[in-house]
């Protein structure tokens, strides 16, 4: 199959997906909107430092099954842009603690040679109560990244994560997050990057707060 009917296949998978998100019943879905000062990704920035705006909706379709869209403001070579996400998957808990997740995602941009910037990954998940290995398997000729997720549940003031990525290159970094309920439906985070893939970063420039609203 050459790379035109691959896309051309892959957009048909995309509003297919789309118009099953519209049509299936809303009382499995889940829905958020968010503000973030830097929209940071795998150790970069991707809104240029600036602030992101988020939203995305998530529905069960039963069995362990998910289908969802996940959107946010960027920045793409000095352009307010945005980037959609569709995703599909599903994932297995065991009253043991042990849990598994399998993901496919296509990441799509809006802006000029957009298109150039699209791809899609496989993501597999494996864990135990709150720590967990994954793997995005980068799917034609994209990069692997894989990480692992250690959360601290002895810390009873806020959710918190470690994070430690790494890609297929070498590049790496970690990340600590931080997570406090407002309210049943409000959350405010902090992320803490270190290893961000920029010359000269500052620290700021490796820290960004956001704000959730789940409904």
């Amino acid at each position: 199959m050459n790379t035109n009917k691959k896309g051309e296949y892959m957009n048909k998978l995309l509003v297919l997906l789309g118009s099953v998100l519209l049509s299936t019943s809303t009382l499995a879905a889940t829905y958020h909107v968010g503000i973030d000062t830097d929209y940071m990704w795998r150790g970069q920035t991707q809104s240029d430092h600036e602030m992101a705006v988020r939203f995305g909706v998530e529905q069960e379709l039963g069995g362990g099954f998910y289908i969802g869209n996940w959107n946010s403001t960027l920045d793409l070579n000095g352009n307010r842009e945005l980037e959609s996400d569709f995703y599909a998957g599903f994932t297995k808990y065991y009253d043991s603690g042990f849990w598994f997740n399998a993901e496919y995602i296509a990441y799509r941009y809006t802006g000029e040679n957009s298109e150039l910037l699209e791809f899609e990954e496989r993501i597999y998940q494996v864990g135990y109560e709150s720590f967990s290995y994954g793997k995005a398997e980068g799917v034609n000729g994209t990069q692997d990244y894989e990480w692992y997720d250690i959360g601290l549940p002895f810390i009873k003031w806020a959710d918190v994560n470690l994070v430690m990525g790494e890609w297929t290159d070498g590049r790496d970094f970690k990340t600590l997050k931080l997570d406090w309920a407002l309210t049943s439906s409000l959350t405010l985070g902090v992320l803490v990057m270190d290893g961000v893939k920029e010359p000269e970063v500052s620290f700021t420039d490796a820290v960004s707060v956001h704000l959730t609203h789940n409904f």
